[in-house]
C-alpha cells in the first residue's frame, strides 16, 4: 500500500529546496572562482554545482542497478515527480512580481499557469478514482461523462496558486501525494478500464500517464511566458534547474512506493550531501 511520503522524504525535499536557494546566491560572475572539492582539491564553483548533479545521478543509478520491480500503477506516475522538480527548478529564482507579471496577448500569468497545473493534478486524482469506480471495460464514444461538482472547490484554479512560493510548492507536492495515495495501487486490470480525458475515450492508464506530461506541457508554457516578459535566465538559474531535475530523477526511484526505511534513508543522505555541497559553494562565494 502506498502511503504518505513520511518525515524523512519531506526533510529531504526541504534540504533540496534549501540547496537550490543557496546556489541561486552564487552569481554568474563567480562561477569560475575557486571552490574546494573535499578530499580532492581545487576546482571552480561551477564544478561544485555539477558535483551535486553527478552525486545525485550516481545514487539514482545505484537504485536502478538493484532491479527492484515496482507495480505498473506506480511506475506510470513516477515520472511526474521528475516533472514536478523540473518545474520547481524553473520557479525557484522567481519573485512574486514575476509570478503576477502580465505577458500580454491574453496569455496567462505564471501564477495562473501554475494554478492550472496544481488544480488539474488534484482533478486527475478525483476523476480517475471516479472512473475506476465505474469499472467500465470498453473505451469508446458511448462512455458516460463524469458528473460535475465532484472536485473539491478548495482546489479551484482561482486559489490553487495563491500565496508565497513556499505555499505554492507545498500545494503542488500535496496534489501529487494525494493522487498517488489514492491511485498508485491500481491493478493492471484497473489501468485497462475505460475513462475519458478531454472528452475523448481513453483508459485509466492513459490518464495516469498524463500526470508527468501535463506538468511538463505547462512548464514549457512558463518558459515561454518568461521569454514574453523579457526575463532571460542566468547561467546559475539554468544550473539550478539541472540540480532540481537530478533530484527529481532520484526521488522518482522511491516515489510512489510503499515506505522503505532503507531506501528513504539513502535518499535522505543524498539530499544532505547535496545541501552540504551547495552550502560550501555558497560559502566560497561569500568568502
Amino acid at each position: 500500500m502506498t502511503t504518505a511520503p513520511g518525515p524523512d522524504l519531506d526533510k529531504a525535499r526541504d534540504l533540496i529546496e534549501g540547496a537550490l536557494g543557496d546556489l541561486l546566491v552564487v552569481g554568474d560572475d563567480a562561477l569560475e572562482a575557486p571552490w574546494t572539492w573535499p578530499g580532492h582539491g581545487e576546482l571552480d564553483r561551477r564544478s561544485g554545482v555539477f558535483r551535486i548533479t553527478e552525486d545525485l545521478d550516481a545514487v539514482t543509478a545505484a537504485f536502478a542497478a538493484r532491479g527492484v520491480a515496482r507495480p505498473a500503477a506506480q511506475a506510470i506516475v513516477a515520472p511526474a515527480t521528475i516533472a514536478r522538480w523540473e518545474l520547481i527548478g524553473l520557479l525557484a529564482p522567481l519573485a512574486e512580481v514575476d509570478l503576477d507579471a502580465d505577458p500580454g496577448g491574453g496569455e496567462w500569468t505564471i501564477r495562473q499557469t501554475v494554478a492550472h497545473i496544481i488544480a488539474s493534478q488534484h482533478s486527475y486524482g478525483v476523476y480517475t478514482a471516479w472512473w475506476r469506480d465505474q469499472a467500465i471495460g470498453t473505451s469508446d464514444e458511448r462512455l458516460p461523462f463524469p458528473p460535475e461538482g465532484i472536485d473539491d472547490p478548495a482546489w479551484d484554479e482561482a486559489i490553487a496558486a495563491d500565496g508565497s512560493m513556499d505555499q505554492i510548492r507545498s500545494r503542488l507536492h500535496l496534489a501529487l501525494e494525494e493522487a498517488a495515495m489514492r491511485l498508485s495501487d491500481l491493478s493492471s486490470e484497473n489501468l485497462a478500464l475505460a475513462a475519458r480525458w478531454s472528452g475523448l475515450p481513453v483508459t485509466i492508464g492513459f490518464r495516469q500517464g498524463r500526470w508527468a506530461s501535463h506538468i511538463t506541457e505547462h512548464t514549457v508554457q512558463v518558459d515561454k511566458t518568461l521569454v514574453w516578459l523579457g526575463r532571460q535566465p542566468s547561467e546559475v538559474e539554468r544550473l539550478v534547474r539541472l540540480v532540481a531535475a537530478a533530484w527529481g530523477r532520484l526521488e522518482a526511484s522511491v516515489w510512489p512506493r510503499p515506505q522503505d526505511a532503507s531506501a528513504i534513508g539513502v535518499v535522505l543522505d543524498a539530499a544532505q550531501n547535496a545541501a552540504a555541497t551547495a552550502a560550501s559553494v555558497r560559502a566560497a562565494r561569500s568568502a
